[in-house]
Protein backbone atom coordinates (compact mmCIF):
# COMPACT_ATOMS: atom_id res chain seq x y z
CA UNK A 1 0.00 0.00 0.00
CA UNK A 2 1.37 3.82 -0.68
CA UNK A 3 0.31 6.59 1.51
CA UNK A 4 -1.51 9.28 -0.66
CA UNK A 5 -4.93 11.42 -0.13
CA UNK A 6 -8.11 11.67 -0.99
CA UNK A 7 -10.93 14.53 -0.57
CA UNK A 8 -14.76 15.49 -1.13
CA UNK A 9 -14.88 19.06 -1.81
CA UNK A 10 -12.40 20.86 0.27
CA UNK A 11 -11.77 18.15 3.05
CA UNK A 12 -8.34 16.29 2.46
CA UNK A 13 -7.99 12.93 4.16
CA UNK A 14 -4.45 11.06 4.51
CA UNK A 15 -5.07 8.08 3.26
CA UNK A 16 -3.93 4.31 2.26
CA UNK A 17 -4.07 3.62 -1.37
CA UNK A 18 -4.66 -0.39 -1.64
CA UNK A 19 -2.42 -1.54 -4.70
CA UNK A 20 -3.26 -4.76 -5.40
CA UNK A 21 -6.00 -7.39 -5.33
CA UNK A 22 -4.29 -8.88 -2.23
CA UNK A 23 -4.61 -5.60 -0.64
CA UNK A 24 -7.92 -5.29 -1.50
CA UNK A 25 -8.88 -8.30 -0.25
CA UNK A 26 -7.91 -7.53 3.21
CA UNK A 27 -8.76 -3.83 3.34
CA UNK A 28 -9.07 -3.01 6.80
CA UNK A 29 -9.64 -6.61 8.23
CA UNK A 30 -7.98 -7.27 11.91
CA UNK A 31 -7.63 -3.81 12.32
CA UNK A 32 -8.76 -2.08 15.35
CA UNK A 33 -9.94 1.80 15.77
CA UNK A 34 -8.70 3.87 15.26
CA UNK A 35 -8.58 3.09 11.55
CA UNK A 36 -6.59 5.19 8.61
CA UNK A 37 -8.81 5.91 5.42
CA UNK A 38 -8.62 3.24 2.65
CA UNK A 39 -8.69 3.59 -0.53
CA UNK A 40 -9.86 1.01 -3.26
CA UNK A 41 -9.28 2.05 -7.05
CA UNK A 42 -10.50 -0.20 -9.90
CA UNK A 43 -9.16 0.57 -13.60
CA UNK A 44 -12.75 0.32 -14.97
CA UNK A 45 -16.37 0.75 -12.98
CA UNK A 46 -17.68 -2.32 -11.91
CA UNK A 47 -20.27 -3.32 -9.35
CA UNK A 48 -18.27 -3.67 -5.91
CA UNK A 49 -19.91 -5.00 -2.50
CA UNK A 50 -18.32 -4.96 0.69
CA UNK A 51 -18.60 -7.03 3.86
CA UNK A 52 -17.18 -6.41 7.27
CA UNK A 53 -15.74 -9.78 8.30
CA UNK A 54 -13.19 -9.83 10.37
CA UNK A 55 -13.41 -5.80 10.65
CA UNK A 56 -13.43 -5.13 14.15
CA UNK A 57 -14.39 -0.80 13.16
CA UNK A 58 -17.45 0.90 12.73
CA UNK A 59 -16.81 2.35 9.30
CA UNK A 60 -18.23 4.62 6.47
CA UNK A 61 -18.21 3.26 2.80
CA UNK A 62 -18.53 5.78 0.13
CA UNK A 63 -18.79 4.13 -3.51
CA UNK A 64 -18.38 6.55 -6.56
CA UNK A 65 -17.82 6.97 -10.43
CA UNK A 66 -15.92 9.24 -12.48
CA UNK A 67 -15.29 11.16 -9.51
CA UNK A 68 -18.57 11.44 -8.29
CA UNK A 69 -20.49 9.73 -5.31
CA UNK A 70 -22.94 7.16 -5.87
CA UNK A 71 -23.41 5.64 -2.53
CA UNK A 72 -22.97 6.11 1.12
CA UNK A 73 -23.10 2.91 3.18
CA UNK A 74 -22.59 1.96 6.97
CA UNK A 75 -20.80 -0.56 8.03
CA UNK A 76 -21.23 -2.18 11.04
CA UNK A 77 -18.07 -3.84 13.22
CA UNK A 78 -18.27 -8.02 11.50
CA UNK A 79 -21.29 -8.21 9.92
CA UNK A 80 -21.26 -10.26 6.90
CA UNK A 81 -24.00 -8.51 5.08
CA UNK A 82 -23.50 -7.14 1.77
CA UNK A 83 -22.83 -3.47 1.44
CA UNK A 84 -23.46 -1.86 -1.68
CA UNK A 85 -26.22 -2.10 -4.43
CA UNK A 86 -25.98 -2.84 -7.78
CA UNK A 87 -24.66 0.56 -8.89
CA UNK A 88 -21.64 0.64 -10.84
CA UNK A 89 -17.97 2.23 -8.74
CA UNK A 90 -14.37 2.59 -9.89
CA UNK A 91 -13.56 4.30 -6.25
CA UNK A 92 -14.49 3.08 -2.91
CA UNK A 93 -12.99 4.59 -0.10
CA UNK A 94 -13.79 3.61 3.91
CA UNK A 95 -13.79 6.19 6.32
CA UNK A 96 -13.95 5.60 10.19
CA UNK A 97 -17.54 5.78 11.47
CA UNK A 98 -19.02 9.48 11.77
CA UNK A 99 -16.53 11.15 9.04
CA UNK A 100 -19.02 11.66 6.40
CA UNK A 101 -22.01 12.88 8.89
CA UNK A 102 -19.10 15.13 9.82
CA UNK A 103 -18.35 16.64 6.86
CA UNK A 104 -21.50 16.54 5.40
CA UNK A 105 -20.96 14.87 2.65
CA UNK A 106 -24.05 13.49 0.41
CA UNK A 107 -24.19 11.44 -2.78
CA UNK A 108 -23.63 13.69 -5.48
CA UNK A 109 -20.69 15.02 -3.70
CA UNK A 110 -17.36 15.16 -6.16
CA UNK A 111 -13.96 13.01 -4.35
CA UNK A 112 -10.76 12.19 -5.77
Amino acid sequence: MKLGFISINDNVFEALITESFDEQSQGLMYCHPPTPVMVFQYSKPLVNKFWMKNTYAELDIVFAKNNIINQIRHGKPLDLSIIGDDTESDLVVEFPFGTIEKIKAKVGYNIK
